[in-house]
């Protein structure tokens, strides 16, 4: 598989890839630039975007944090 390259300065991209609500979310970031793209079902979204869907999931689980 060969590596996605960031548009600004050509550094290999980091992609990170999560399922929310059956849609399927891309991250690419770049280490080097801090460049970072955001795609929904293969479409180029905004973050505010992906902090809508994330903040209308229902919440999966509950975790004390003071444990």
């Amino acid at each position: 598989m060969e590596a996605t390259r960031c548009e600004v300065c050509g550094t290999d991209l980091v992609e990170i890839d999560l399922t929310v609500d059956g849609a399927d979310l891309v991250m690419r970031s770049c280490s080097k630039c801090d460049t970072r793209t955001w795609e929904r079902d293969g479409d180029v979204i905004e973050l505010d975007g992906i902090l809508t869907d994330l903040s209308s999931a229902d919440t999966r689980y509950k975790r004390s944090l003071s444990n």
